[in-house]
């Protein structure tokens, strides 16, 4: 009889484990979902319009610039230490 109990109690467990990890997953997708126009860089969105920095060589202080436009970023001139814009995704 104790068996019984533990299995019902065990399998009780992982039905709500199992549930839960679907609607979490559910729900990050949701919420994963780009407003239209944004672009995407390592998991985090860009708005469209503007400008981020990427690829900073911490020796020379040197970086890469790009501009969403319309979901697609579009590379633009380099700039250099304190005149870059922020850092894309942070």
């Amino acid at each position: 009889m104790r068996v019984m109990s533990l299995v019902k109690i065990v399998s009780l467990a992982v039905a709500v484990a199992l549930l839960a990890s679907f609607s979490g997953a559910s729900m990050a997708a949701k919420m994963m979902k780009a407003p239209p126009g944004t672009c995407a860089f390592e998991k985090k969105f860009v708005a469209n319009g503007a400008m981020c920095s990427y690829g900073c060589d911490p020796g020379t202080m040197w970086c890469s610039q790009q501009m969403c436009t319309n979901g697609q970023f579009q590379k633009i001139i380099s700039c250099y230490g304190a005149f870059c814009t922020n850092k894309c995704g942070g």
